[in-house]
């Protein structure tokens, strides 16, 4: 856990001295509002929105919160057993943009998670717990502060924890695809 706070203040310190070099203050044409939609199929099916709201700290970097709703499921391979989840939490998120469309980014997540078994169409577990997520990776996109954005990422949890709602029922890493559009505020006075 130390590694994740540490790692996130990096992050944060970085972002923050990039912005040093814009004096304007806070312009409120820089906050963005947008979702997410996640979809992983690789040991078992994600389905999942993000709704986020952000700021453009300069034309290198982005900060904000992330909620998260999630819907995964997995059949166990061995027999009709079939695992859900439903997990909500959020955090915030950081994305650096070296250039226009590549970015790297993370999100820190603190999950409510609601756990059941299914076998042979009855429930026979049913289970309440949380979990924390630091899920990182790289995307695609565009992004021009001011213009509405389309990006797409790939991203893994490297925290582990073993009730992360992104390891499936082997212990294994469920990669987290997402697409996500946003929208930045603008003054209707200016017009387009």
């Amino acid at each position: 856990m130390k590694k994740v706070v540490l790692l996130f203040s990096l992050l944060a310190f970085i972002g923050t001295q990039l912005n040093a070099q814009d004096k304007k203050g806070f312009d409120k044409e820089k906050v963005f509002v947008g979702s997410g939609i996640n979809l992983g199929f690789f040991n078992g099916f994600i389905l999942g929105l993000n709704p986020e709201v952000g700021y453009s700290l300069n034309r290198f970097v982005d900060a904000g919160l992330a909620t998260n709703v999630n819907y995964f499921s997995q059949n166990d391979q061995y027999s009709s057993t079939v695992y859900r989840t439903f997990t909500f939490g959020g955090g915030p998120f950081i994305r650096i943009w070296p250039a226009n469309m590549f970015f790297i980014g993370g999100q820190f997540e603190y999950n409510s998670i609601n756990y059941s078994v299914k076998n042979s169409n009855t429930i026979t577990e049913r289970q309440k717990f949380t979990a924390p997520s630091l899920l990182i990776g790289g995307g695609y996109g565009s992004r021009y502060v001011g213009r509405s954005q389309f990006s797409t990422s790939i991203m893994v949890d490297i925290l582990r924890d073993a009730n992360s709602p992104y390891i499936d029922y082997y212990g294994r890493l469920q990669p987290v695809f997402r697409t996500t559009f946003t929208f930045y505020l603008r003054d209707r006075k200016r017009g387009r």
